[in-house]
């Protein structure tokens, strides 16, 4: 088993959930990534709360543009 990195495992704690969604295991994931690069990495509880606040008004952003494209018939 993979070692758990420090902010799946802070987001799992904040979330009280044993699992994340893919979706927001990459979205994290992206979010170290670009720590790294910098040679840095994300070890603060504040930063994962706001990814996770962030992530979560992202979601709802976009389910409330998937309703509305519903309500005019918009198809791709």
């Amino acid at each position: 088993m993979p070692i758990e990195s420090f902010i799946h495992h802070t987001a799992r704690c904040m979330l009280g959930v044993k699992e994340l969604h893919l979706d927001l295991r990459n979205y994290l994931d992206e979010i170290e990534m670009y720590a790294n690069l910098v040679d840095g990495s994300i070890s603060s509880r504040q930063i994962v709360a706001m990814a996770l606040v962030n992530y979560m008004d992202r979601k709802a952003f976009l389910n409330k543009i998937e309703e509305l494209e519903e309500k005019l018939g918009y198809e791709e």
